[in-house]
């Protein structure tokens, strides 16, 4: 809904430069302690840039529910909402100024003069493993997946690194959009959650205006090359399991509900920056099949998927717990836009980076399977940080 102050602040930012537009976006939410998130879907152009009023812990994610906003949970389970106070999208360059937006923070404060954005931090230890005690870790599931009836568990580690100057963020984040076409690429900046950065190739469920549901199954990595086409790209029968537990998981998930009407596709090898994965994507018409709840229930039933903890869950949980050092906070949680113009998108947080006050976090996980091999899987964890590493440091 436009109003007299959207219309003249619209106008304002239309001669100016998108970057000078998000950074002066976001310097003014900081400054009134209110939560930010710029965010661009997979495959698109544009971006979209959400303030709210506030930031709300929530007991239930029904989507239905929640009104226009940007969703957000740990790992463990933690939920937040960010309500769709005020909107800027690159494409039309509008601001969208919400009816139940307080008067009382006005827009006029607005400064597209001072970029110099401070955002907020988080602080406190964080213990990192070496590369000896993380292969000893994926050594460690390995004998229990050979002992137990465990199938697939995802030990994560942590590699601190040099924070990046705050006021390049909002650069890097539009580095990662160039860089990852086909990723979701965020940027979220609130006083409870600290500052979070991430390009993430993983759907968790989306519904789009049309009553089309897709989630994905996706798995198995390796460093991308350009010496053979994708489809010619070989994968060990590790990596080929590795992706099917996924596929199986969802299916699983489909039948739990007795839903029988889904396509489908793949696995198929697609490409998320510097690494390739196995890929299968399954689709629903909520409206044909008259299961309009299909996203809310099954993001209650996938997270955390088999492809961030393992399967059995509850066993591959309680191992992640016993050997995890750090706190995975949003890491391998999911976040993302809910009841926009949009639809709902939610995605996995990979891939991502975590903003403390004198160090960035990055977080990155392996699949483990009988065939693991713990080298490999450390190797593999590398390459997955390096998807931030190579644009911090360029």
């Amino acid at each position: 809904m436009f109003s007299a102050q959207s219309k003249s602040i619209s106008e304002k930012l239309k001669g100016q430069p998108l970057i000078i537009t998000i950074k002066a976006l976001a310097r003014w939410a900081t400054n009134n302690n209110l939560p930010f998130v710029v965010y661009r879907l997979p495959g698109n152009e544009n971006f979209r840039c959400l303030i709210g009023s506030e930031i709300v812990k929530i007991n239930d994610e029904d989507l239905s529910s929640l009104g226009s906003g940007f969703l957000i949970s740990s790992y463990e389970g933690e939920k937040y909402f960010i309500n769709n106070g005020i909107s800027f999208d690159s494409g039309d360059r509008e601001i969208i100024i919400s009816p139940s937006w307080s008067p009382d923070i006005s827009l006029d404060t607005l400064d597209l003069d001072n970029t110099n954005w401070l955002p907020y931090t988080g602080t406190g230890a964080v213990v990192e493993s070496s590369r000896a005690e993380y292969i000893q870790q994926v050594s460690h599931c390995i004998d229990e997946i050979k002992n137990t009836n465990l199938i697939k568990v995802v030990p994560s580690r942590i590699k601190k690194v040099k924070p990046p100057p705050a006021q390049d963020l909002l650069d890097i984040y539009s580095s990662l959009c160039s860089t990852y076409g086909n990723a979701f690429v965020s940027l979220l900046s609130t006083p409870a959650l600290g500052t979070w950065l991430g390009a993430t190739p993983e759907t968790l469920i989306e519904v789009d205006n049309e009553g089309i549901f897709r989630t994905m199954s996706l798995a198995g990595t390796q460093k991308f090359t350009d010496s053979k086409p994708l489809h010619d790209l070989p994968w060990t029968q590790k990596e080929i399991e590795e992706q099917a537990i996924v596929s199986r998981y969802i299916i699983n998930r489909f039948k739990e509900i007795r839903l029988r009407e889904f396509e489908e596709v793949g696995p198929r090898t697609v490409k998320a920056g510097n690494l390739v994965h196995l890929c299968s994507t399954f689709t629903v018409d909520t409206r044909a099949t008259d299961f309009d709840n299909l996203g809310s229930t099954m993001l209650k039933l996938l997270h955390p998927t088999s492809a961030v903890c393992g399967m059995p869950k509850p066993l591959a949980k309680s191992l992640i717990k016993s050997i995890e050092k750090h706190q995975r906070k949003l890491y391998s949680g999911y976040l993302g836009p809910v009841n926009m113009i949009e639809g709902s998108h939610i995605y996995v947080n990979l891939r991502c980076m975590e903003v403390l006050k004198n160090e960035a976090i990055l977080y990155a996980g392996a699949g483990v399977t009988a065939y693991s091999n713990p080298e490999d899987e450390w190797l593999e964890t590398e390459l997955k940080c390096n998807t931030m590493l190579n644009i911090i440091h360029g």
